[in-house]
C-alpha cells in the first residue's frame, strides 16, 4: 500500500496553528467587549453571563463535529458526534434565552419571536437548498453546510452584538442624528457583521480544506452562513417593530413587512451575497500557489464584502421609501438598484467557477477512463458531467428497482465525481491526503459499482 503524499505537507501544521489563534482571539475579544459593556452598563450582566457561555459551547461543538468528519473508526466518529450534539443543543438553549429574554424580543415576548422564528424557518431552509445546488458538480456535505448555517445564526449575531454595544458607546451615541451618524453606523454594521461571518468560512477553510475545493464551494458556505445571520437578524427586527407598533394595532403588519423584506426580497440580496464575497475570496485563495496570493485574495473578500453591506446601509438614506401606493415598487427597485451589483457580481463568479471546475471534472473523468481500472467507463462521461443527465439516470434506476436502486446508484455518481475532483487537486498539490486514499476512493468507486450490477 502506498503511504506517500502527493507533495510534501507543509502548510497543515500552520493553518491549524492559524486556526487556533484565530479561535482564541475570537475569545479574548468576546470577553473583553462583553466585560467592558457590563462596566459601562450597555449591556446587562446577566446577558453576559449567559452568552458568553453559549458562544463557548457553540465553539466546542463545532470542533467536535469537524473532528468527527476526520475520524475513521466508526465508534469514535459516533461518540464525537454525540458529544457535538450535546453541546450544540445546550448552546442553542442558552442562546435562546439570551435571544428571548435580553437582547432582541425582551419587549415582544416569547410567543411573539417563536412565530417570528417558525415563520422565517421555511424560507431560510429553501435558501439552503438553493444555496447547495449551487453547486451542479459536486454539492457540499449538509453536516458541514449546516454547521456553518449555525455559525452565522448563534456565534455570528453574539460577537455582532456586543462589539456593535461597545462601538455605539464610544463613537454612535457622541454624535447627534445626521449624515455623519448614519455613515458611522453603517461602517461599523460591515465591518463587524462580516468579520463576524467570514470568519467561519475562514475556519472552514483552515481546518477543512480538503472539503474547500474553490471558489464555488467559498461562495455555497459563504451564503450559508448569511442565511443564518439574516435568520436571527429577521426574528430581531420582526419582534423589536412588533412591539413598537402593536399598540397602534400595526404590530403584525409591520412585523409581516419586515418578514418579506428581509426573507423574501432580500434573502440572497443581503447577507448571503455579502457573506458570498468573502467565501468568493477564500475560494480563490485555496488555488493559489503562493502565501501572500492567498492572504490578498482572502482579504480582498473580506473587502468587497464589507464594502457592498456599508453600501446598503449608508445609501438607505438616500432612497427613502414614500408613503405613496408606490412604494411597493420603491422597495423592489432600491434593492435591485444598490444591491444587484454585488449579487451580479457573486453569480458571475460562480459561473466562473463552475464552468473550470467543468473542464477538470471532465479531463479527469476522462483520464480515470483511460486507465481501464473500472472505476470510470467511458460511457459514464457524458452522464457525469451533466447533471440533468445524472437525475434522468437515477430516475431510470428508480423505475427499474426502486429507491433502493434510486440511491445506489446516486452513490456511485457521488464517488466517481470524487474521485474525479480529488484527482484534480492532486494534481495542482492542493490535496494533503496520501496517495493511499485516492485508491481507497477508487477501490469504493468499484464496490459500488458492483452492488449497482
Amino acid at each position: 500500500m502506498i503511504h506517500q503524499a502527493a507533495y510534501k505537507r507543509r502548510w497543515r501544521p500552520t493553518r491549524y496553528w492559524l486556526a487556533a489563534m484565530i479561535a482564541a482571539v475570537l475569545l479574548v475579544v468576546v470577553v473583553a467587549s462583553s466585560a467592558f459593556s457590563v462596566a459601562l452598563g450597555s449591556i446587562p450582566l446577566r446577558a453576559s453571563l449567559v452568552g458568553l457561555p453559549a458562544i463557548g459551547l457553540m465553539t466546542a461543538a463545532t470542533v467536535f463535529a469537524l473532528r468527527a468528519l476526520h475520524d475513521r473508526e466508526r465508534r469514535i466518529r459516533i461518540h464525537d458526534l454525540s458529544i457535538a450534539g450535546a453541546l450544540f443543543g445546550v448552546g442553542v438553549l442558552t442562546w435562546l434565552a439570551v435571544l428571548d429574554v435580553f437582547t432582541f424580543t425582551q419587549a415582544a415576548g416569547p410567543k411573539v419571536a417563536a412565530a417570528s422564528a417558525l415563520a422565517c424557518i421555511p424560507s431560510t431552509a429553501l435558501g439552503l437548498f438553493v444555496v447547495r445546488r449551487l453547486d451542479r458538480n459536486e454539492k457540499e456535505p449538509w453536516r458541514l453546510v449546516l454547521v456553518v448555517t449555525v455559525w452565522g445564526a448563534v456565534v455570528s449575531t453574539s460577537l455582532v452584538v456586543w462589539a456593535e454595544s461597545l462601538w455605539n458607546t464610544f463613537f454612535t451615541g457622541r454624535l447627534v442624528p445626521g449624515p455623519a451618524l448614519s455613515i458611522v453606523s453603517a461602517f461599523s454594521a460591515g465591518l463587524f457583521e462580516e468579520l463576524s461571518k467570514g470568519v467561519a468560512v475562514l475556519l472552514l477553510y483552515l481546518v477543512m480544506r480538503d472539503e474547500f475545493d474553490d471558489v464555488v464551494d467559498g461562495i455555497v458556505y459563504g451564503a450559508a452562513v448569511g442565511l443564518g445571520f439574516n435568520f436571527v437578524e429577521s426574528v430581531t427586527y420582526m419582534t423589536q417593530l412588533y412591539s413598537i407598533f402593536q399598540p397602534t394595532h400595526l404590530g403584525v403588519s409591520v412585523a409581516a413587512g419586515q418578514w418579506y423584506q428581509r426573507q423574501v426580497l432580500g434573502l440572497f440580496f443581503g447577507h448571503a451575497t455579502y457573506t458570498a464575497l468573502v467565501g468568493a475570496g477564500i475560494g480563490v485563495a485555496r488555488q493559489l500557489p503562493r502565501r501572500q496570493q492567498r492572504v490578498l485574495a482572502i482579504v480582498c473578500g473580506f473587502l468587497a464584502a464589507m464594502a457592498a453591506h456599508f453600501a446598503w446601509d449608508a445609501w438607505a438614506q438616500f432612497f427613502p421609501i414614500s408613503q405613496s401606493p408606490l412604494a411597493l415598487v420603491e422597495i423592489h427597485l432600491r434593492t435591485l438598484v444598490m444591491q444587484g451589483p454585488f449579487t451580479a457580481a457573486v453569480l458571475l463568479l460562480l459561473v466562473m467557477g463552475l464552468h473550470r471546475e467543468g473542464r477538470a471534472l471532465l479531463r479527469h473523468l476522462q483520464e480515470e477512463a483511460a486507465t481501464g481500472r473500472g472505476a470510470v467507463r467511458p460511457a459514464d462521461i457524458p452522464i457525469l458531467v451533466n447533471p440533468w443527465r445524472r437525475l434522468g439516470a437515477r430516475l431510470a434506476a428508480l423505475a427499474r428497482g426502486g429507491p433502493a436502486a434510486y440511491f445506489r446508484l446516486a452513490h456511485l455518481q457521488t464517488a466517481q465525481i470524487h474521485l474525479a475532483m480529488e484527482r484534480w487537486h492532486r494534481e495542482r498539490h492542493e490535496i494533503e491526503e496520501p496517495l493511499a486514499a485516492e485508491e481507497h476512493l477508487r477501490q469504493r468507486v468499484l464496490s459500488l459499482r458492483a452492488s449497482c450490477g
